[in-house]
């Protein structure tokens, strides 16, 4: 009853927060959601009351136990009981070409990329709201591309439609426009018509070649101008359609960069010209998530590299100028770099210098090669690794191929590395003490050698058994998971988008459809757990760089257990923790005081990361990183610190993609400050208030986790403290 009434009060305590609109951790724990209006109060209600119920019914005890003492942390509990997934990356190719099912009607097939952009954001719209985590396209380039062709086929037959109308002084018949539009679909491959689809075209319409190079280029302009307005609409729709529960915007991403088709490489150069250009008052869009897939051979060479690095402004000029030219038909076969798509990469680093998007994932990375992957298929990205925005990573599959069209994560939990490293420390510093008191050292150095010594096999042994126990939480989630009714997710089920979940009747149990998905084991502060073992951070100490380094590397081994003992995707995960890094460090402080370097601060540091404190250059924290990948197959991301504005020196971006390459990152961002005043539109590094109007009305961009943020003041305390501590990386 004791205990009951303790639980009252707390929830009672949470409920007032919320009604009151308190700015505090609670109502500040997903900076995505507003918590002040009616839709976010009613979703953290909901949210707050989920939780209890969940653990007080759907936990056991010995899960429950682990993490409400912080030893372990279970994601998203709150929707534990709704038995959703976390996310999805789409494969739309279908939903494109042969329409889709909402709850009211059939959505019919695209006609134009207006249309395709339209329908990308209801998808990511409807099917946000059933699932907890982050919707993602993967192959957002080659699924845009044909709607990018119809639309060019559509102003080329308006064009010539209307240049015979005038020519001949003729009204146009639907005959002459059906055949018109017959002809254009069979024999218009691209918007680069080649030499004999120009010489069929001058044939059927008995138009002059220079006439029609005027029409080609003009219906080119046409579709370069919709494709522009297209992904700006799609840009705003995201980032202010706050169709998600709890008036929240979609947590969208998308991956591109590798299709070389026209079509292909038109979306991603004005999307990222979109993306420049901001939204309505040129505010930097925060959704959705930019990834540009970089690969060896297609948008990346040494050649290439060292080509743009010789004259990067001229060249980046040159290469924003560089369009087709129907006027000059052969110049179109001309390449100005080695890789087909070397110039998207550069202005990928553009954009990003100025609005934090595109984050770059790393194709030739040795864990995110797949073995049919080949430079000449068409559909080459059903064989590419694609990234949530956030950093979880879809690509093993022990139920099926490799990949990531149509899968997901299913859920993940935590581990809290410095609470095990502090009573780690209690324990060996006890023994140690006796071992001293019985003489067991000859000297110092003896003793020291024997403390790492038994420091890191007592923190082994205990992260080990850790792993074990979230292992089996992740099982027994799973098994819950899997009696969900497949009528729950309609918008999935009626469009196949979870692969194999189109098949179910509605009141079917998911079962095994959902085998697909990852369970992945996460950890967080693992730079703090190296300053409670051993007074310093693995970014400074070889010693405390390789217990780390290990420790994953044998969570691994355990992970890979469970995927053979469960035959399920189990996989470890570098913790995208936002509201997480300040629970542990909340819990850890209360019981064990004030810890220098761990518990002296708001927030634990992420996964595997170097101390957000630390002064290191950009160059060798990518570096220190890099072998972390490797072991975190669920996800990871390392992220650099620039000062200054790096729109001002973008060969620094370029040259910071490469190192990423070379080293082996798998999923690499890069972040500097964007601050804009909100009143007169000044976009520059702004101190305390606006140097141009004097106003302290400053929008300050920021990297929370993987996402971005607008406003500091939605991130919780823990997240605001470390973007305080946040050193900026020198480039030597």
């Amino acid at each position: 009853m004791e205990m009951q009434a303790q639980l009252t009060e707390n929830l009672k305590n949470i409920i007032a927060g919320i009604v009151n609109v308190e700015s505090n951790d609670t109502n500040n724990e997903n900076a995505n959601m507003s918590a002040m209006t009616p839709a976010g109060q009613m979703m953290k209600f909901a949210s707050e009351v989920s939780k209890i119920y969940a653990l007080e019914n759907l936990v056991s005890p010995r899960f429950k136990d682990a993490h409400e003492k912080g030893l372990i942390h279970i994601h998203d509990l709150d929707f534990y009981s709704s038995k959703t997934t976390t996310c999805l990356q789409y494969d739309l190719e279908d939903m494109f070409e042969k329409g889709f099912y909402t709850k009211h009607g059939y959505i019919r097939e695209a006609q134009s990329i207006s249309t395709y952009a339209t329908l990308a954001t209801i998808i990511f719209q409807t099917n946000q709201n059933e699932q907890h985590g982050g919707q993602a396209i993967p192959a957002f380039d080659f699924y845009m591309a044909k709607g990018v062709l119809k639309s060019f086929r559509k102003h080329l037959k308006k064009r010539i439609l209307s240049f015979i109308k005038i020519k001949n002084e003729i009204e146009i018949t639907k005959e002459q426009k059906e055949n018109t539009y017959n002809f254009l679909k069979a024999n218009v491959s691209s918007i680069n018509c080649s030499e004999n689809e120009i010489k069929l075209m001058e044939n059927f319409f008995e138009i002059k070649k220079d006439d029609l190079i005027k029409l080609l280029t003009e219906s080119y302009q046409d579709t370069e101008n919709e494709t522009y307005q297209a992904m700006e609409g799609f840009l705003h729709n995201l980032n202010t359609m706050h169709s998600r529960g709890g008036n929240q915007v979609v947590f969208s991403s998308i991956n591109y960069g590798t299709d070389t088709s026209e079509e292909g490489r038109m979306v991603i150069r004005e999307l990222l010209k979109a993306t420049s250009s901001g939204l309505g008052k040129n505010e930097t869009p925060i959704f959705p998530i930019q990834i540009f897939k970089v690969k060896e051979g297609l948008n990346y060479s040494e050649n290439d590299y060292n080509l743009a690095r010789s004259d990067f402004d001229g060249i980046l000029e040159t290469v924003k100028k560089q369009k087709i030219s129907y006027e000059n038909n052969s110049e179109n076969k001309k390449n100005f770099f080695e890789t087909p798509n070397f110039d998207l990469l550069l202005l990928s680093c553009e954009t990003s210098s100025r609005r934090l998007f595109p984050n770059f994932v790393f194709l030739d990375s040795e864990f995110n090669r797949h073995e049919k992957w080949k430079m000449d298929d068409p559909k080459k990205y059903k064989y590419e690794i694609a990234t949530m925005g956030c950093r979880t990573r879809v690509f093993e599959n022990i139920n099926g191929e490799k990949g990531s069209l149509g899968r997901g994560n299913l859920s993940f939990t935590s581990i809290n590395f410095p609470r095990i490293a502090i009573l780690t420390r209690k324990k060996v510093e006890k023994e140690i003490l006796e071992m001293e008191k019985t003489g067991k050292f000859l000297n110092e150095k003896e003793k020291n050698n024997k403390k790492i010594e038994l420091l890191t096999e007592e923190f082994q042994k205990k992260v080990l058994e850790t792993t074990y126990l979230a292992g089996e939480q992740l099982y027994e989630r799973y098994n819950f998971q899997k009696t969900a009714l497949a009528k729950q997710f309609p918008f999935m089920r009626s469009n196949n988008l979870w692969k194999g979940l189109g098949v179910k009747d509605g009141n079917e149990e998911v079962g095994e459809v959902i085998n697909s998905g990852s369970l992945s084991i996460g950890f967080v502060g693992g730079a703090n757990a190296m300053y409670a073992l051993f007074d310093v951070e693995h970014g400074t100490s070889e010693v405390a760089y390789k217990v780390l380094y290990d420790t994953i590397k044998k969570m691994g081994v355990i992970a890979d257990e469970f995927r053979d003992k469960y035959h399920l995707n189990y996989s470890i995960l570098a913790t995208p923790a936002e509201s997480l890094a300040g629970r542990f460090l909340r819990i850890d402080r209360n019981e064990f005081g004030i810890i220098k370097n761990v518990t002296d601060r708001d927030y634990y540091v992420n996964s595997f990361h170097i101390d957000v404190k630390k002064e290191i250059s950009l160059f060798d924290k990518i570096r220190k990183e890099a072998p972390f990948h490797k072991l975190t197959k669920g996800g990871h991301i390392t992220y650099v610190e620039l000062d200054g504005e790096a729109r001002k020196n973008i060969g620094v971006m370029l040259k910071i993609v490469k190192v990423m390459k070379d080293t082996g990152i798998g999923y690499g961002s890069i972040n500097h400050p964007v601050d804009r005043c909100r009143d007169c539109g000044t976009e520059a590094i702004i101190y305390d208030k606006c140097p141009i109007c004097g106003s302290h009305n400053i929008s300050r961009i920021r990297r929370i986790t993987g996402y971005l943020t607008g406003d500091l003041d939605s991130w919780n305390s823990a997240k605001q403290a470390e973007e305080q501590d946040r050193v900026k990386h020198g480039v030597k």
